[in-house]
C-alpha cells in the first residue's frame, strides 16, 4: 500500500471518460475517487480541487482542466488513462508530479489509436533522459514536418517570403 501522503492524478480525454473512470473506480471499492471536468459548476471544480490538493482526497480523475497550473506538493503519480491530442498536454499533464525536486512517477496508455504522436513522444522522453519504451518504438519514431495556415512545409513558405517586407495596412 502506498504511503498514505501520496496521491494519485488520472487523466481523461473526454468529460464522460473522466465521469465513467471515477464511477468505475467507486465500484472497485474507491469511495473516495472524484473527477473534476468541465461538466461540472465552478464551485464544484474549487471544491474538488481543493479536496485534492489539500489531501483531503488521494485519487483524482481529470481532464485537461486540470494539466496546466495545478501544483499538488504530494501528488506522486500522474496515469494518462487516455493519452492527449497533442505531446505539449502530455508534458503539461507529467509536469503535474515531482514537482520542486520531488520525485514524481507517470504511467501512459499509449495505443495504436495514438501512433501518429509516437516520434513526438519518444523525441519529449529522450530530451528529458527518460527511457523511451521498446513496446513505444515500435510504433515507429518518425514525426511529420510541421504545415503552415496553407498546409505547406513551413520551410518551403519561409524560403518563398525571403526578401519580401512587411507591407503595413491601415484601416480608417
Amino acid at each position: 500500500m502506498p504511503d498514505a501522503r501520496f496521491q494519485v492524478l488520472i487523466f481523461a480525454l473526454y468529460k464522460k471518460e473522466a465521469a465513467r473512470i471515477q464511477d468505475q473506480l467507486r465500484r472497485r471499492g474507491y469511495p473516495g475517487a472524484t473527477a473534476i471536468h468541465g461538466d461540472l459548476s465552478q464551485d464544484k471544480r474549487t471544491e474538488v480541487l481543493e479536496n485534492f490538493k489539500s489531501g483531503k482526497c488521494k485519487l483524482m480523475i481529470a481532464t485537461d482542466v486540470a494539466a496546466r497550473g495545478l501544483d499538488v506538493p504530494e501528488l506522486n503519480y500522474v496515469i494518462n488513462y487516455t493519452f492527449p491530442l497533442t505531446v505539449e498536454d502530455y508534458v503539461h499533464r507529467v509536469g503535474r508530479t515531482g514537482r520542486a525536486g520531488k520525485k514524481g512517477t507517470s504511467f501512459t496508455f499509449f495505443t495504436q489509436d495514438d501512433k501518429g504522436l509516437a516520434g513526438e513522444l519518444g523525441n519529449v522522453l529522450r530530451e528529458a533522459g527518460a527511457n523511451v519504451p521498446e513496446a513505444l518504438m515500435n510504433f515507429g519514431q518518425g514525426t511529420k514536418r510541421k504545415k503552415d495556415a496553407y498546409g505547406g512545409n513551413m520551410s518551403a513558405t519561409q524560403e518563398a517570403m525571403k526578401g519580401m517586407k512587411a507591407t503595413r495596412i491601415t484601416f480608417d
